[in-house]
């Protein structure tokens, strides 16, 4: 089971599990070590910027329709007519002056509604990678936790098999293979969450060896009597997240990066 990022209370929370939460504004909140700038944070704000610039992009889009015709040519050509109002004799040219006035001045606010809604998609795009990755790296490091597996070895290798999928404004977190489709967890072709990825790392050659405690020996199964198994342990696999991570790095380097 995946810890919760928030808890109300402690109540009932093995003992085990209450050393992984601090206490912040009457709430217990998951402590989570940041990796390499990621870390677990509240992306609700971020949820509602996001929101903010695309009703912004929206409204833009509308003013935009109403110049939908403009040829952005046409509308250079009228801004370097307006260079050439000086010498035009307003007492014989009245009527060209207007329409002169006319299409520089629709120029320019089809320029200015373009460049707004440039920005606001670049803007969208960045705040839709952030939501991203927090929410990748929240439930990988929950998952990571519990299953006491290292998470600055294991975390960029979940990244890699995971992305984020946004359907009627909500997004999930779907669970890939090595060519992009979606990984099934069953027979009844239940797609595959973060936590089952872990649990599959955990019983792999490649990975299982970066889990605390797991007793494998890189095949998913107890080494046996007599030798064959792994080598002595070195440094602190029963420490603190520093020392434990430090000690799998030293005995297994080969997982480094």
């Amino acid at each position: 089971m995946a810890l919760k990022a928030i808890l109300a209370s402690l109540d009932g929370i093995d003992d085990a599990i209450k050393a992984l939460y601090a206490e912040k504004d009457g709430k217990f909140v998951l402590d989570v070590e940041p990796v390499d700038g990621f870390s677990l944070e509240d992306v609700n704000g971020l949820k509602t910027a996001l929101g903010k610039e695309r009703t912004t992009r929206e409204r833009l889009e509308r003013d935009v329709v109403k110049f939908k015709d403009l040829d952005p040519d046409k509308a250079r050509e009228a801004l370097a007519k307006l260079e050439e109002l000086t010498s035009i004799d307003p007492a014989k040219e009245a009527d060209k002056i207007a329409n002169t006035k006319f299409e520089a001045a629709k120029a320019q606010l089809l320029e200015k509604h373009t460049g707004e809604i440039s920005s606001r998609d670049e803007r969208i795009g960045h705040l839709t990678k952030t939501v991203e990755s927090l929410l990748i790296d929240a439930a990988a490091t929950s998952a990571l936790a519990e299953a006491k597996g290292s998470v600055e070895l294991l975390l960029p290798h979940v990244r890699a098999h995971t992305r984020v999928k946004e359907v009627d404004g909500k997004f999930t977190v779907e669970v890939v293979d090595k060519d992009g489709n979606v990984k099934i967890a069953d027979s009844k072709g239940t797609p595959m969450d973060i936590a089952g990825l872990v649990a599959e790392m955990k019983e792999s050659e490649a990975f299982g060896r970066a889990f605390e405690g797991s007793g494998q020996s890189g095949s998913g199964k107890q080494p046996g009597p007599g030798g064959g198994g792994n080598p002595p342990q070195r440094g602190n696999f029963g420490g603190t997240r520093e020392e434990r991570a430090a000690a799998i790095a030293a005995k297994f380097p080969e997982l480094k990066g």
